[in-house]
């Protein structure tokens, strides 16, 4: 039964294979072996390539039937280059026929499109850790931009408070020369210029002295004013910009859909050169897997069964098709006499 259905996989004649030797079904339940295996392949491929798509994620299943309806499609497509395939007597015929190429080459892209999701998913880990990474460092860089933003925010206010401590220090070096003059001490500045007169007394000089300190007051308190007002002005973006990096940083978010994969494992090879040589292996291993049956169909020994389809395929052009069953039910007597009398011998 089981055997019965590898022969079928491998699209052979069972009506020829009756008619041949018991090794000659074994090869061909080989063959069914080789195709239904690209076809497994396909299924875990295509299954992880939809388990990857975000709507899909929810509903597995759909991932699920999506592989089989793949793994059928392949199945379908390896069957029938293996099915379709006629043995030639000597393997130096098999490179003179373009339909070899033509099915090589066909089976090598089926190899590719399979491969690559298989690929992905062998580093599915390290992708997924990079995907991580780059979050994390994106975040990184959305909070420095904020940062930055910030800090020249409070550049701003730290140039207010370096203005008004400057004009405080000039109201209190000049309420103390007013002190002084008052109290008529002599004074002299660095350039040993007197500036106080040395009367006691609120003089004409005093006066003036004590103008200039009210009219620093006065700007001092102008100065605290309008800061106040540009201060919160300034705290309240510093607030805003905080709340917004904070919802920046929440807000960012990255999908892990295959696209995505293979933008990591792009940046994997670059990183590590290693990761690329393993890519090319795993891929080539998976695309001789899916041409092994074609291979094995083209470059087996030749035997029974492909002596009568030779055959037949002669009778074919040479008989018209009403006389076809009844030669090709004498051809196959023939073949099998001349089968035993050569396994007697």
């Amino acid at each position: 039964m089981i055997g019965d259905f590898f022969i079928w996989c491998a699209g052979s004649d069972t009506s020829i294979l009756k008619r041949c030797p018991r090794s000659e079904r074994i090869k061909h339940m080989g063959f069914g072996t080789l195709v239904l295996i690209p076809a497994i392949l396909a299924f875990v491929s295509m299954t992880y390539a939809l388990s990857t798509v975000g709507q899909l994620q929810e509903h597995f299943w759909l991932a699920l039937l999506g592989g089989i309806v793949w793994a059928l499609i392949i199945f379908s497509f390896d069957r029938y280059i293996v099915s379709t395939h006629r043995r030639k007597l000597e393997n130096k015929d098999e490179f003179k026929s373009p339909a070899f190429y033509l099915r090589f080459f066909f089976a090598l892209i089926l190899g590719i499109v399979i491969s690559h999701p298989i690929v992905l998913l062998y580093f599915d880990g390290s992708i997924t850790d990079t995907i991580k990474q780059n979050k994390v460092e994106h975040q990184k860089t959305i909070q420095t931009e904020y940062d930055r933003r910030i800090q020249k925010i409070e550049n701003q206010l730290a140039v207010l408070d370096s203005n008004y401590s400057a004009k405080e220090k000039a109201r209190d070096i000049q309420a103390r020369l007013v002190a002084r003059e008052i109290d008529g001490e002599v004074l002299k500045n660095a350039k040993g210029e007197i500036v106080t007169t040395g009367i006691y007394g609120k003089g004409p000089s005093a006066e003036n002295k004590i103008l200039h300190l009210k009219q620093l007051d006065a700007e001092l308190a102008l100065l605290r004013a309008n800061d106040s007002v540009v201060k919160s002005s300034l705290y309240a973006e510093i607030t805003q910009l905080k709340d917004e990096a904070d919802s920046s940083i929440s807000a960012y978010n990255v999908s892990f859909d295959y696209l995505r994969r293979e933008l990591a494992l792009e940046q994997m090879k670059e990183e590590h050169a290693i990761v690329g040589m393993t890519q090319a292996f795993l891929m080539l291993l998976f695309i001789l897997v899916d041409t092994l049956p074609v291979n094995f169909k083209t470059f087996s020994p030749f035997g029974m069964y492909d002596k009568i389809l030779l055959e037949d395929s002669k009778i074919v052009r040479e008989l018209n098709s009403y006389d076809r069953a009844t030669l090709l039910q004498k051809a196959y007597q023939k073949l099998n006499a001349d089968f035993a009398g050569e396994n007697q011998i």
